[in-house]
């Protein structure tokens, strides 16, 4: 939905046009990129055995998550849409617009965290431990401490450091000089990643559906790099109006040299 969300956003907001005929590469990139999706999300279950889920399994297993992580993917469009004004006004704030960022991360994320009430939940000792509430273990800096937790420790610092803290200075950055609209097609492509670290670190197989859906969003940041006219040329579309007007004003001109 994110790479839908940024071109509606740019044309009700920004009044750019982004029809069909002034933004071509934006619209079919998206169409490939939820297709992309969609492919490595619903069809299939990975690997090449066969036992997978069908499609009519997933369609049924939808329910109120899937609502929500649609909403987010709304959300998220919109903070790439607004990042990107942000950093074409004040093109040196990146480092200020990723603190703001993780700062409101952290600040809802402790919200949840009274909300939901496991801080309070009390933690059986076992073999004569002392019972602790759960916070003690997994908050700072029991979490650290606590030598049963080391793993946990490690992706709790790999995903506040790496994933969300870098990853937002980088993306915030890249926002300066992309379109949002070309960067959430890129943004998107995470499944496909997701699916090769997999394959590559945890072993697992690629099925048929990976590889159509990443050779899909492969295909959509191809023609989303691609100049309008070129895409226009290449479906076997006219050129427009504006087009042909500049193509008769150069050809005029190169008469007028010639005699």
């Amino acid at each position: 939905a994110t790479v839908l969300v940024c071109p509606l956003l740019q044309w009700l907001v920004d009044k750019r046009p982004m029809g069909w005929k002034d933004a071509p590469q934006t619209w079919m990139a998206a169409c490939l990129c939820l297709c992309g999706v969609a492919a490595l999300e619903l069809f299939g279950g990975g690997g090449g055995g066969g036992g997978g889920t069908s499609l009519r399994d997933h369609w049924e297993q939808l329910g109120r998550g899937d609502a929500l992580s649609l909403v987010q993917a709304v959300g998220f469009g919109t903070g790439v849409f607004l990042s990107e004004k942000m950093m074409k006004k004040e093109p040196d704030q990146a480092l200020s617009i990723t603190a703001g960022l993780v700062g409101v991360t952290a600040f809802y994320s402790m919200i949840w965290c009274f909300v939901d009430g496991w801080m309070f939940r009390t933690m059986d000792g076992g073999d004569g431990g002392i019972a602790m509430q759960q916070w003690q273990s997994y908050g700072l800096p029991g979490l650290f401490l606590n030598p049963d937790m080391r793993t946990v420790a490690y992706a709790v610092a790999w995903t506040g450091i790496i994933s969300t803290s870098t990853n937002f200075f980088i993306e915030i950055t890249a926002l300066g000089r992309v379109p949002s609209s070309e960067a959430s097609v890129i943004l998107a492509t995470e499944p496909l990643w997701a699916s090769l670290f997999a394959a590559w670190w945890m072993k697992e197989e690629f099925g048929v559906s990976d590889v159509v859906g990443g050779m899909l969003m492969i295909g959509a940041c191809v023609v989303n790099t691609l100049k309008p006219d070129d895409l226009r040329r290449w479906i076997g579309g006219s050129v427009d109006g504006n087009d042909e007007k500049e193509l008769d004003g150069n050809v005029v001109s190169m008469t007028v040299e010639q005699s």
